[in-house]
């Protein structure tokens, strides 16, 4: 499993529109203020995603912590898979096919 960057980036945009839109309301009810709540929002809007990402990517990089391995699955062996299409492809060219006939039954 890989994860692209691009992945962090995403989840930085939704989680910042989020987070800023509830800073600002909290902002502006807290002082009463709308300015001050504007500001607020755009001070976080700039540095807040940055602080994110960068915690995103340390994270998935150097901390491991609640991450397992995952054993590569058991492949089938390949030699039973080939058996079985010859036996198949032997089956299919060496009879012909049937031609079924539908007679309408009268009385």
């Amino acid at each position: 499993m890989t994860v692209s960057p691009k992945r962090h980036l995403a989840k930085t945009i939704s989680y910042r529109i989020l987070s800023t839109s509830i800073g600002f309301i909290t902002m502006w009810l807290v002082t009463g203020s709308i300015t001050v709540g504007a500001a607020f929002g755009i001070i976080e809007l700039v540095w807040k995603p940055i602080q994110y990402y960068i915690h995103e990517r340390v994270w998935y990089r150097y901390i491991k912590y609640g991450v397992t391995k995952v054993e590569n699955p058991i492949k089938p062996d390949t030699r039973i898979i080939e058996s079985i299409s010859t036996e198949i492809s032997e089956t299919v060219s060496t009879t012909s096919p049937k031609r079924l006939v539908y007679t309408k039954k009268t009385e």
